[in-house]
């Protein structure tokens, strides 16, 4: 069975981070093991969540139960997000290096979860460890388009720039929330060519809609759909889990009630082919 680690915060009472992606991951029929690096109670912006950020050294020492159960050969892909401390890039990247050894078609999938909507919601000392110390590293890059500006050091309005600062990479990239005139966008750019996909505004999204759409890429990626195929899968079914979400007027994501779009979406929106700039 093709398997995805998945290294992202851990809040109990809300669907953000593994609490969505391993959902949706094993939803797509893709194995998802969890390793977090935050443990909270519930969302921040709630108030004071409990919990914290997972030691480094505890961090070390599931890696190693992990391995001594030789399970490191059958994991296909890493799926890095959020970070609770600049510590832990040091224990993921002798996790990435030891999983390829062990199967070396293993791919590092980063997430670059440091902000959104033009702010940093992490410290310095984590946005740098992300930014110089995992970023270089990954295979796939998965930013959104204010972290993909951070991380560039530009300012990225729409399509067009974000494909220019995606070429200094070299590397696939999914750039997600990229605004046009029909509502929002998510680009795969690859030195192999771009594709584009895009779906009407929403009057807003509950936290978690951007682990949700890495995670079924990933899960879509892994099980061997094509870029373009994994990337209108995803783009459709994150779509539709957040309007059956507003429909019901939740605050986090409808899942489990939604989860037959994350097979099947209900609105499959076509990715188009970018002329080579």
């Amino acid at each position: 069975m093709k398997t995805i680690l998945s290294i992202q915060s851990q809040v109990i009472g809300a669907r953000v981070g593994n609490s969505v992606a391993g959902f949706a991951i094993e939803r797509l029929g893709v194995r998802a093991l969890a390793w977090p690096t935050t443990l909270l109670g519930r969302r921040p912006d709630h108030g004071a969540p409990g919990g914290g950020p997972m030691p480094p050294a505890t961090m070390a020492s599931l890696l190693e139960g992990l391995a001594a159960d030789e399970r490191l050969g059958e994991i296909d892909a890493l799926l890095v997000g959020y970070l609770g401390d600049p510590d832990q890039v040091a224990i993921i990247l002798d996790a990435a290096e030891r999983i390829k050894a062990a199967n070396p078609r293993a791919v590092l999938a980063v997430d670059p979860v440091i902000g959104d909507d033009g702010k940093l919601f992490v410290s310095d000392d984590i946005a740098d460890a992300v930014i110089n110390g995992l970023v270089p590293h990954a295979d796939w890059l998965m930013p959104n388009v204010f972290e993909l500006g951070v991380i560039t050091g530009r300012t990225i309005d729409g399509l067009e720039q974000a494909r220019d600062a995606s070429r200094r990479f070299g590397k696939p990239l999914l750039i997600t929330s990229i605004r046009t005139a029909l509502g929002m966008g998510n680009l795969h750019a690859a030195p192999a060519g771009d594709w584009f996909c895009e779906t009407a505004r929403l009057p807003r999204a509950p936290k978690g809609a951007g682990d949700l759409l890495k995670a079924c890429f990933m899960a879509r990626r892994v099980r061997g759909e094509a870029p373009a195929v994994a990337l209108e899968g995803a783009t459709g079914a994150v779509y539709d889990v957040i309007v059956r979400s507003l429909a019901a007027e939740s605050e986090d994501l409808l899942l489990p009630a939604a989860q037959d779009v994350l097979e099947e979406p209900v609105t499959w929106p076509r990715a188009r082919r970018l002329e080579l700039a």
